[in-house]
């Protein structure tokens, strides 16, 4: 259990090896011991020793080693959050010994699931960019790989269509900051096919969210009661995907508007069906729940959190 490591980093003896430590963040950060080396200038087979150093100093497995890289254990999580202050804290007094216009902008690390879409990726970092002396670096793509690098600190928030802090343990905090009414959505061609949709006994060929997905199961229930027979055509988590397979006509989509803005805009894509269906993909953005020490990224997720 994490709890369970009775070791108070920010209180160590000065015989520590800090240096270790420092090794220890960067692989954590990187998820591979292949990157963290070529960022440390050291040679794998180096790494991997200060690392099992490290693990012996403390008494305490930290990583998993796995075909993608390594992953952190639970010990290895709570070391890593205090390594987070340790460094943070270094940096933040290396920069207000700065004279104040030579300083760096804070970098805040932004994660979106692409389920949500380019528009609802831009629009986050519209408003991180309203954050003073910040610089924001975007992370997009499948579900699983936002919640893994969320997982192992590499980002700083994390924005998603369902809940991810009960998956990842102790020291996550998640918020829901808003919902996108979903609609259905095909060619113009496809949607004259289509009038009177959702029709009883009516065929429709579609695209659908990945079936691990809480709103694939929603436009699935919404079809059933509405007595369509779904033609499953093709699978997505890839919001701009299923908006580019329906614009070439290859099925309706179920999608929120803003995953479709421009493609609707221009008329690519229609709307079959009513205004309002009932359905709603949720945003949810987690960050960490340990209050960050650099001033400008706690404006920032300060700043994504009350959207």
């Amino acid at each position: 259990m994490v709890g369970s490591l009775s070791i108070d980093l920010l209180n160590m003896p000065l015989d520590l090896n800090y240096h270790h430590l420092y090794y220890f963040w960067t692989c954590a950060r990187s998820g591979r011991v292949t990157s963290a080396a070529r960022e440390l200038r050291l040679s794998q087979s180096t790494l991997s020793l200060q690392l099992k150093s490290l693990e012996a100093e403390l008494g305490r497995r930290l990583f998993d080693r796995t075909r993608a890289g390594v992953e952190l254990t639970l010990d290895g999580r709570l070391v890593f959050e205090h390594c987070e202050q340790i460094f943070a804290r270094g940096a933040a007094l290396s920069a207000a010994l700065k004279k104040e216009g030579a300083s760096q902008p804070t970098v805040i690390r932004l994660g979106v699931s692409s389920a949500l879409g380019r528009e609802t990726a831009l629009a986050f970092v519209d408003r991180l960019s309203c954050v003073k002396k910040s610089m924001t670096t975007i992370f997009v793509g499948p579900y699983d790989a936002v919640r893994e690098r969320f997982s192992q600190r590499r980002l700083d928030v994390a924005v998603t269509g369902s809940d991810i802090a009960p998956h990842l343990g102790p020291g996550f905090q998640s918020r829901r900051v808003g919902a996108l009414p979903v609609n259905f959505w095909a060619s113009p061609e496809l949607a004259k096919r289509f009038r009177g949709f959702p029709r009883r006994g009516q065929e429709v060929p579609m695209l659908l969210r990945t079936r691990d997905s809480s709103i694939r199961r929603e436009v699935e229930n919404y079809l059933c009661q509405s007595g369509v027979l779904p033609v499953i055509v093709a699978e997505s988590d890839d919001a701009d995907l299923l908006s580019t397979l329906a614009r070439r006509g290859r099925g309706v989509a179920a999608l929120h508007r803003d995953a479709a803005r421009h493609d609707i805009k221009r008329g690519a894509l229609v709307r079959i069906g009513p205004a309002a269906t009932g359905l709603d993909h949720e945003i949810w953005v987690t960050t960490s729940s340990r209050e960050a020490p650099d001033p400008v990224l706690r404006a920032a997720l300060a700043s994504v959190v009350s959207l």
